[in-house]
């Protein structure tokens, strides 16, 4: 019985002895650098762009050093179209700072849209694409699913990686956007420059 007054005694003391830390900013140091998103690996695909009729493949797009914002949209979804605003503003200014270094894709994450429906959208919404594309089930599947909208960013040159992926949207993501592009548009080498 008189063994577990000893540990009670120790536990007390410590408490009694123990002292806040209050952290100051001085203490630490910010790194903004580097956003807190992941980086991953990206799946290639092979596309039509609907505005020219040209054949994409992501990874030939991304070989040539190019950082896509990548919106996976639903074609009645209100969140979608609150997303394509915002994403328009970040990207014409990513563009204006990166000139021919950043694309913008909007693609209907299922695969029973047509190409009449998503030009539709996309001219009412008065967006302004680089690319947009049908039947993104399968890329919609490999990022997590869809989010209403789901928004990545692609890069990376000849490692094809991702380092931005988000299932919905609210403006407070624009800053995460921003930093992930200029983040990506640093590592993204074109294979063809050496």
């Amino acid at each position: 019985m008189k063994y577990w007054i000893l540990p009670f005694l120790l536990l007390a003391a410590s408490l009694c002895h123990a002292q806040e830390y209050d952290q100051k900013e001085e203490d630490h140091t910010h790194n903004f650098s580097i956003p807190e998103s992941p980086v991953f690996n990206t799946k290639n695909w092979k596309n039509t762009n609907l505005l020219n009729g040209q054949e994409v493949e992501l990874w030939n797009i991304m070989d040539s050093g190019y950082v896509i914002i990548h919106e996976y949209f639903m074609i009645d979804c209100r969140p979608c179209i609150t997303a394509g605003k915002g994403l328009e503003k970040v990207v014409s200014s990513l563009k204006e700072k990166y000139p021919g270094r950043v694309l913008y894709y909007q693609t209907v994450y299922e695969n029973k849209s047509t190409a009449k429906q998503a030009l539709k959208w996309v001219k009412e919404n008065k967006f302004n694409p680089d690319g947009v594309f049908i039947n993104g089930a399968d890329e919609v599947a490999n990022y997590g699913g869809m989010g209403m909208p789901t928004i990545v960013v692609l890069g990376d040159g000849r490692r094809h990686k991702g380092f931005y992926k988000k299932q919905g949207y609210t403006p407070l993501e624009n800053g995460k956007i921003i930093s992930t592009v200029k983040w990506a548009v640093e590592v993204s080498k074109s294979k063809f420059e050496q």
